[in-house]
């Protein structure tokens, strides 16, 4: 199995010494950093395409949420989309996403007037969707939120027919509809972030925090189970779904070495963690 990782902070010898094929950077990594990682490395950039946008809630509140800006907000778009023009490496999309539910009030977007217009060129009417969601929250009827599901999809899938981009970090299967995702989208590959722990958004145990009812129901009977072995399970229904070529990401963790193993069946993946405190994890994958 080949090995990639997301770098938050670059280590070259550590990472040579672990077998590391792929790196992904953060947008703003100094060019230094990045002349000197091609030389042992391949190098991908994270880009996040709605960076710096507005979004604006079903409750009429509006708010820059940092990368999870209004996905049909074309002029967002096109500015973040022209930082690529002098970006000599492959690109990989994250938060190519509308926000999920641990952003709590500002789940329910986005309903601003890009997104009333980009849902009239879809085929949908948001003011009937935003009536259906706005009944969900009074009765916790899930069935109302199917339409709203369908348009975030058709948007997300618009945006990357428009942009050309093939590469992107997914939310994990089960958790993917929430946020207008899906895997039958046509990339070149998909990475599903498969983390278990409660540490941040994106987490399984972390987005099931934020959720209730009876979505919070479905998306659990849809898990099955909530520990390491939801690992392996997402994995397949990733692979099922889609035909995308599949490179999982999972977080590095005292049990990597087993992590690693319930994704065996891929030719490769990447490994990240969420601080930059984690060399003695990381120096449990050094291959003597």
């Amino acid at each position: 199995m080949r090995l990639g990782v997301f770098a938050i902070d670059f280590d070259p010898d550590l990472f040579v010494r672990i077998g590391f094929e792929s790196i992904v950077f953060p947008f703003n990594t100094s060019r230094e950093i990045l002349k000197t990682a091609e030389r042992e490395f391949e190098v991908f950039i994270e880009f996040k395409p709605f960076e710096g946008g507005v979004i604006e809630n079903i409750f009429g509140e509006k708010s820059k949420l940092g990368a999870l800006g209004c996905p049909s907000d074309e002029k967002t778009r096109d500015k973040n989309l022209s930082k690529l023009e002098n970006i000599p490496y492959d690109v990989i999309l994250d938060f190519i996403r509308f926000p999920s539910p641990s952003n709590g009030r500002y789940f329910y977007s986005c309903f601003c007037k890009n997104c009333s217009r980009k849902a009239k060129e879809l085929g949908y009417d948001l003011g009937v969707i935003k009536d259906k969601v706005k009944e969900y929250l009074e009765t916790d009827n899930v069935d109302l939120l199917e339409e709203w599901f369908d348009f975030k999809r058709d948007l997300i899938k618009d945006y990357l027919e428009y942009s050309g981009l093939k590469r992107a970090f997914f939310f994990t299967p089960s958790l993917s509809f929430l946020v207008g995702q899906s895997y039958e989208f046509e990339l070149t590959c998909i990475h599903p972030m498969i983390y278990p722990e409660p540490i941040g958004p994106a987490c399984i145990e972390y987005e099931l925090a934020y959720m209730k009812g009876e979505l919070k129901s479905r998306v659990m009977e849809s898990l099955g189970v909530v520990d390491d072995e939801v690992i392996r399970t997402e994995l397949e229904k990733a692979l099922d779904l889609s035909k995308s070529r599949i490179e999982p990401i999972i977080t590095i963790s005292e049990n990597i070495e087993e992590r690693i193993k319930m994704v065996e069946r891929v030719e490769k993946i990447y490994i990240f963690a969420y601080s930059k405190d984690k060399r003695a994890l990381f120096e449990k994958l050094i291959r003597d």
